[in-house]
């Protein structure tokens, strides 16, 4: 196994013992603080990745691509209209391309042959902290805004291929060519009401805006960054 590979796989268990220690304080602080809400969301979300020079010309353009995700989170009130929101999400991201390829060619360690089409799909556990803020009386139906970054871990990526819309070929890529985290910002809106004393139901929608690059070819950096539409509906219950 060469070096980078033992580097990356490292990597990603540091990471990913970093992830479950903060699971686990949201979990302590949840069950040691009163009047806290916790809740589950549910989403449908289309994300693209931004093209970037040396494939400007070769390829059509990036398409949304479409993907369901999930999410638990814990909202800490600070007064009666202003909480702190931290979650830990499931969430798919990638792009579509949809006309096909002009040329055949190599991307991302793949062999990809004329007209080819591609769905590039990569899997990210994120953990983002929102602060909220709400409108309206809390006994009642309110909406609110929320905005605050957000930290992924990428588990892992693969990419579809089908030429003349049949026989779709399903190929994992290899982890060499993506960084192991990304960083993002977050922007919500939604609107919820609540049901009975202690639970409340709501829907929302979100972008998501990555700061960070998401390849890593070894060679130059690509100023590859993820984009991401997303509407949900979920339930919260207050402690």
């Amino acid at each position: 196994m060469h070096l980078r590979s033992v580097q990356n796989v490292n990597s990603k268990i540091l990471g990913m013992k970093k992830l479950l220690t903060y699971i686990l304080i949201l979990g302590t602080t949840a069950g040691a603080m009163a009047q806290n809400a916790i809740g589950l969301r549910g989403s449908f979300s289309g994300s693209t990745l931004t093209k970037f020079d040396l494939i400007e010309n070769v390829t059509p353009d990036f398409k949304f691509l479409p993907a369901a995700g999930g999410a638990i989170f814990m909202e800490i009130p600070i007064t009666s209209n202003f909480s702190v929101q931290p979650e830990v999400s499931y969430t798919q991201k990638g792009f579509a391309i949809r006309e096909g390829f002009d040329v055949g060619g190599e991307f991302l360690g793949i062999d990809i042959p004329v007209n080819g089409k591609v769905n590039f799909r990569a899997n990210y556990v994120e953990v983002p902290v929102l602060a909220k803020f709400h409108f309206g009386d809390k006994s009642a139906a309110r909406s609110y805004l929320a905005i605050g970054p957000a930290v992924g871990y990428m588990a892992d990526a693969n990419m579809r291929i089908k030429v003349l819309d049949i026989f779709p070929l399903n190929f994992g890529l290899n982890d060499n060519f993506f960084k192991p985290f990304e960083f993002s910002g977050v922007v919500a809106a939604g609107f919820e009401v609540p049901v009975s004393e202690k639970v409340g139901i709501f829907a929302e929608g979100r972008y998501a805006h990555g700061f960070s690059r998401v390849l890593d070819t070894g060679v130059v950096d690509l100023p590859v960054r993820s984009r991401t539409l997303s509407g949900g509906l979920g339930l919260k219950y207050t402690l």
